[in-house]
């Protein structure tokens, strides 16, 4: 192993959580009168964070105060239910059991609110098992922007070509790109291996069983 710290990206990459956002967005959207998307289409809409795929799934013409209304709804009612349909992937709770034996720390980095995505940790994986679960807050950008983990690696002054960061979306790439780190490819996610590979990514698996017997090597 010749890694000091790993990072994983949450939805798509850890835990399968599109039937949670799906089902969050389109009750609300049904709510509100506009049209209701298919499960798998919010595959394409996840990835930069509650807002943006807020207006990926609304009608054009939506006024930022009826986007900012609806988003508040829509984060009130994930938080009543983090985790109600999500799915760790099969195979993720072997990679990370496997990773605390041999003392290698890991955290979650994500565009989910950090409140948030601490719930769904807690709710979908054994306390303790990651050092930090690093989310949105109105301190630092979305993601691709890395300073969030920039600062949590400065104060733990990892080398930075000691640190993995594992994704399943272009964004997380260029998250790695900009924070100067490695990077894996999570194909079994929501971004499948050809769109990984045309963003660049050179390294990729299609199971997280895969990603495994690679760290072992």
């Amino acid at each position: 192993m010749n890694y000091n710290l790993i990072v994983f990206d949450l939805d798509g990459t850890l835990v399968d959580s599109i039937p949670d956002i799906a089902d969050i967005y389109n009750s609300r959207l049904r709510m509100e009168g506009y049209p209701e998307h298919p499960v798998e289409n919010y595959r394409g809409y996840v990835g930069w964070g509650l807002e943006k795929a807020l207006k990926l799934v609304l009608p054009e013409g939506v006024s930022d105060g009826e986007v900012q209304r609806i988003l508040t709804e829509i984060a009130d009612e994930y938080a009543k239910r983090p985790a109600k349909l999500s799915l760790v992937y099969p195979g993720i709770l072997e990679l990370l059991k496997y990773l605390g034996s041999v003392s290698v720390p890991m955290i979650v980095f994500t565009n989910k609110p950090e409140a948030l995505a601490q719930s769904v940790v807690e709710e979908l994986f054994p306390h303790g098992i990651f050092d930090e679960v690093l989310g949105y807050t109105p301190r630092f950008p979305h993601k691709p922007d890395p300073s969030a983990l920039n600062e949590y690696i400065l104060g733990k002054n990892y080398p930075l070509s000691s640190i993995l960061m594992a994704g399943d979306t272009p964004v997380d790439l260029e998250t790695a790109r900009n924070a100067a780190v490695s990077f894996a490819g999570a194909s079994w996610g929501f971004r499948s291996e050809e769109v990984l590979k045309e963003a660049g990514s050179d390294l990729n698996f299609p199971r997280p069983a895969d990603l495994h017997h690679w760290l072992m090597k």
